[in-house]
Order: structure tokens, then sequence, then C-alpha cells
């Protein structure tokens, strides 16, 4: 059995049109993290490096989550990663917002301590490949990606630059738990740069609850975007934003 922290290449990676898409594994506390980087086809030593979180029921390769990692590839020539959460993907296989969803966020505080000790872990083995720089490092996650993300965000020190949004303090998900609590805490020990992204309709989280979680983030240099249409409608333009103002922070 690996020790907890050691990386593991699943493949030599596949290139197609310029993103090279490699698979590895992280031996976690708890079980094996899965994961997929997707790069340049060289990785010139000190680049930038975001993290990716997915949706709710989703896992790393989602139809949102590809084209955002191949986007950082395309538009910007930075490497992406994204894991699957706990409990999907290879890590469980929770598919949709079924009652194991549900489940584990019956307490929000052990599925985001869970979740940020995974991306710790993966964190530190990437950074020591000695591929990327430690202080060019930024985090992207929608939805659940932001359940996630903003406690992550407000622990991790690592992070220069933050994409959130379609989340906020109440809806589908804190609604059944504490995780309006719990994002309170942590919007409010954001201090890095911060885009947001809501969906002026979203049937997911009600739109007063998002504009009351971006009021919490304490970041002295946040946006607000928002455009019409429900949840899962979020445009092109709004999804190119979002990897756009995270590029021009780590490229600084």
């Amino acid at each position: 059995m690996a020790n907890v922290g050691e990386l593991t290449w699943r493949d030599e990676g596949v290139t197609e049109n310029g993103v090279l898409e490699r698979g590895f594994t992280v031996q976690g506390a708890r079980d094996v993290i899965t994961g997929i980087m997707w790069s340049p086809p060289t990785i010139p030593a000190g680049s930038p490096l975001v993290l990716i979180g997915h949706g709710g029921g989703a896992h790393k390769r989602a139809p949102t989550v590809l084209p955002t990692g191949q986007g950082f590839v395309l538009e910007h020539g930075i490497t992406a990663v994204a894991i699957d959460a706990p409990g999907h993907g290879e890590r469980g296989g929770v598919q949709g917002r079924t009652p194991e969803y549900y489940a584990l966020w019956k307490d929000a505080r052990v599925m985001t301590a869970n979740a940020t000790a995974d991306w710790k872990l993966v964190l530190d083995a990437l950074l020591g490949l000695g591929w990327f720089d430690p202080a060019r490092v930024g985090w992207s996650g929608m939805s659940m990606g932001s359940l996630i993300g903003i406690p992550h965000v407000a622990a991790e020190p690592r992070f220069k630059v933050a994409a959130l949004g379609l989340c906020g303090t109440r809806g589908d998900t804190p609604d059944r738990g504490n995780a309006g609590e719990v994002l309170a805490e942590a919007a409010k020990k954001i201090t890095i740069p911060v885009i947001y992204l809501i969906q002026w309709d979203d049937e997911r989280f009600p739109r007063e609850s998002a504009l009351a979680l971006y009021d919490l983030i304490a970041s002295p240099d946040k946006r607000l975007h928002a455009h019409p249409g429900a949840h899962g409608e979020m445009p092109l333009e709004g999804r190119m934003a979002g990897r756009w103002f995270v590029a021009q922070h780590l490229k600084a």
C-alpha cells in the first residue's frame, strides 16, 4: 500500500488538440484519491496551477469540468487538476442528488474537512513534483465546487485567486443540514481576489442567498458576474470570464 500523500501516475497520458490529459492517484488518509491533470504537452518549471472542484453528484471528468480543465490550458496555457470528491466518481459512485449524496452533506463540517484534507494532500504531492510555483495556485469551483471550495479556500494559504459561484447560504443542499452556517463562517475568512458567478434564476440556490454569501466574502478585490437562467445554464461567456480572472492573477 502506498504511503499517505504518495502520487502515482495511472498512465502516460493522451494529447488531443494541444492538451495532455493524464490520470493519477494520491493515497489519502481514508481512501485512494483519484484525479486528472490537463496540461500543455510540456510543463515549464515554475508554472501556475489551478485546482478544480466539480459539482454535486458529478465527478472529475464531468461535462462541466472537462471544458474547464481544457479551457485553462487552451486559453491561458495553465495546467489544471480535478479530483473525485469524497463519495463521488471512483471514490463511491454517487451520481446525481440522490439520498447518498445528501447523506454526505448531513454534517457539512465533516464533508468539507475531509475534502480539504484530500486537496491538501493532492496539492502537496503536485508541488512536490517541482513543476509548479507554490505562489501561483488558484481554485475554480462552481456549485458543490463552492460548497467544498469556500471552506477550502479559507483554510488553504497557498491560494492566490479563486473563481466561485452557483452557491448560497440557503438552497437544496444547505437547507438539509449545516452547510449554510459552514459557508458563512468560511466566507468571512477569504481575502484573496475572487470572481463570483451566479445564475439569476437559480432553482437550487435562491438569488438572495447567493448574494448574501458573496457579500460575506471578505476579499477587498471581488467581482460579481450574474447571468439570466437556471442553475445549469451558465453561458460559455461566464465560464470563460471565470477562467480569465483566475489566469490573470496567476500570470501576474
